[in-house]
Order: structure tokens, then C-alpha cells, then sequence
């Protein structure tokens, strides 16, 4: 294969195989494609729409580029893909949490805010969990604590050839997909929430060709990437190489009153200061049900024979017992 035809193949509006994205996007995360054939390259992409085999090709590149670590346990995420301007709660970096405090090991991979005020990393800060560990550090954290949170950068050294791209680009590319199929661990169970329900399918028939043994990629009919309080929840679910969809009503687990009444669009230090004393009250509120309801899709990912109805009882239950609080002040003594 040669790297200036296929990108001259993108720029003409052809659709590039698995294999070829692949070799194109290992050039990307080389070094050996200027900033303007980068722009030409993600303009072409966007303006046709990403193809699943792109996408695929693109996250097999950018795994083989990024800097692992020798644990080999099997571990769990919850990274989505964020981009949904929805101002919401940390709802995914709290869920990882409390399937810590489960018994689950965690690998939560992640970055600082773009669209809101309160990225996975500003939340975990906010908390004083440790954000920036990464080597024997990050090996022993998480030999200790069966909890380690990736901070995508230091985990993703290659994508600085991009960065300055994107950032001038400044709209959505195929590198908003790439993030979350991209956990340097390489879990073989995940749940990613999408920004927008109709990227879903693409999404799914990219990521079927990655090894998942079961992942689940969700998003809200209002276009959250969470398990939305207020409007039908669309989830795609791969498992044994098959794809099938199913729908998450809320109303069966809160009211609209309680669905509107959860703040938003807060500060990392207010999510943080909410979160602590939602996991120190035993009185159930708007906020523990939804994290109760988003940790029960977690569940439902990690157990077969669940369903989201037991799992949510199940995940409220143990947001009030204590043992989320316990599990946090673990976490923070690094």
C-alpha cells in the first residue's frame, strides 16, 4: 500500500478497507502526513460520513500505538465518547466508581472537558483521585485498589500529530469515535455512551470486528451519552459477534418531576461535592436513581443473566449502604 494514493483515494471520496484506513492512519500516528493532507483527510471522511471499516482500520492503528501496562486482569470501562453538549452530571465516571466499590476492577479511560465544564478528569480531581499516573505507578495503584483511571494523553502519546488539526478543524471527526474503543487495557466487556443516537449503528459495525466478548454502546433519544432521567434510552448490544437493539424507558425507574430536578451544567467541584453527599445520604434521591439506572446497564454488560430492573435495585441499594463512600475515600489516599 502506498500513503500518498490512499489519500488521494479519501480526498476523491472512495471509501478506504479496514486494512487500508489502517496503514493510512499508522502514517497519521507516524509523523509521515503533513497538516494539510490530515485536514483534507478528515474533511473528505466527515463530509461523506465515516465508514464503519474507517473506523475499525483507524482504532486497530491507534491501539498498536499506545503506551500499555503489564496488568493483565481483566478490567472494565465506561468511557464515552462525550461531544453531547448536555451539560449533565458525571454520570459515567460515577458509575465506575460504584462498580469499584462492587468488587469490579476499573480502567477508566478518559480526557478533561471540551463541550462542558466537567470532563471524567476534572471529576476524578475534583474528588482527589489520582488522574496522572501512569507506569509502575499507575501498576501499583491499581494492583492496590483494582481501580486506575487513564488519562488519555499520557496514554496516547501519537495522537499529538493531531491534535493541532483537530483543534483548528474544530468540528467533529472521525477521532471523536476513536477514544473509547481505544483503552490502552483493552477490556473485553465495555459500555460506551454515543453522542447521538443515529452515529449508533456505524458505531456497532465498527467496533464488531474488534474482539469485544460483550459491549454495549447507548445513547439517549435527545442525543445524551448516558442513560438519560428524562427520554427513551436507544442501546445497541454486541455479544458472540451479534448485534441487537433494545430500549431503556426511564419512567419506570424516576418521575419527570425527579428526572427535572437533577442539577446541571455544574462546576467538577460542585459534580464532586453533589456526588459525596448523594453516596453519604440514605435517602434516595433524582441523582442516586440515575446513577443507579446507568449502573444498571453496567451490570447488565458484566452479568449475562441480569436485567436492568434487578440491577437497578441492586445499584441503589449499594449507592446508600456506605460502601461507595468507603471505596472513595480508598481511592483518594493514592
Amino acid at each position: 500500500m502506498n500513503t500518498e494514493q490512499l489519500i488521494t483515494q479519501t480526498i476523491e471520496g472512495n471509501t478506504l478497507s479496514m486494512e487500508q484506513s489502517e496503514y493510512l492512519f499508522d502514517s497519521i500516528f507516524d509523523g509521515r502526513i503533513s497538516q494539510i493532507e490530515l485536514a483534507a483527510v478528515l474533511a473528505a471522511m466527515k463530509v461523506r460520513r465515516e465508514k464503519p471499516e474507517e473506523i475499525s482500520g483507524a482504532i486497530k492503528s491507534m491501539r498498536k500505538f499506545a503506551v500499555s501496562l503489564p496488568i493483565t486482569e481483566s478490567v472494565f470501562d465506561t468511557c464515552g465518547t462525550g461531544g453531547d453538549h448536555s451539560h449533565s452530571f458525571n454520570i459515567s465516571s460515577a458509575v465506575a466508581i460504584i462498580l469499584n466499590a462492587m468488587g469490579y476492577p476499573i480502567a477508566k479511560h478518559g480526557n478533561r472537558s471540551v463541550t462542558s465544564k466537567s470532563g471524567s478528569a476534572d471529576f476524578y480531581e475534583a474528588l482527589n483521585i489520582p488522574v496522572n499516573l501512569s507506569g509502575q505507578d499507575a501498576v501499583r495503584y491499581f494492583n492496590k485498589y483494582k481501580f486506575i483511571f487513564l488519562f488519555a494523553p499520557n496514554y496516547h502519546p501519537a495522537m499529538k500529530h493531531a491534535a493541532p488539526v483537530r483543534k483548528q478543524l474544530g468540528v467533529r471527526t472521525i477521532f471523536n469515535y476513536l477514544g473509547p474503543l481505544t483503552n490502552p487495557l483493552q477490556p473485553k466487556r465495555q459500555m460506551i455512551g454515543v453522542f447521538h443516537p443515529s452515529f449508533l449503528e456505524v458505531y456497532a459495525q465498527a467496533a464488531l470486528p474488534l474482539g469485544y466478548e460483550r459491549l454495549i454502546l447507548y445513547s439517549s433519544a435527545n442525543g445524551m451519552d448516558e442513560v438519560s432521567p428524562l427520554h427513551p434510552t436507544h442501546v445497541v448490544e454486541i455479544c458472540n459477534n451479534k448485534i441487537s437493539t433494545f430500549t431503556i424507558n426511564p419512567e419506570k425507574f424516576l418521575s419527570n418531576d425527579e428526572a427535572n430536578a437533577i442539577p446541571k451544567d455544574l462546576s467538577p467541584q460542585e459534580n464532586a461535592t453533589l456526588f459525596i453527599e448523594t453516596i453519604n445520604n440514605t435517602t434516595l434521591t433524582p441523582l442516586s436513581k440515575l446513577l443507579a439506572l446507568n449502573t444498571a446497564l453496567a451490570l447488565f454488560v458484566l452479568d449475562d443473566d441480569s436485567s436492568i430492573e434487578d440491577n437497578y435495585t441492586i445499584a441503589l441499594d449499594v449507592i446508600h449502604s456506605g460502601s461507595v463512600a468507603q471505596t472513595l475515600t480508598k481511592l483518594q489516599e493514592g
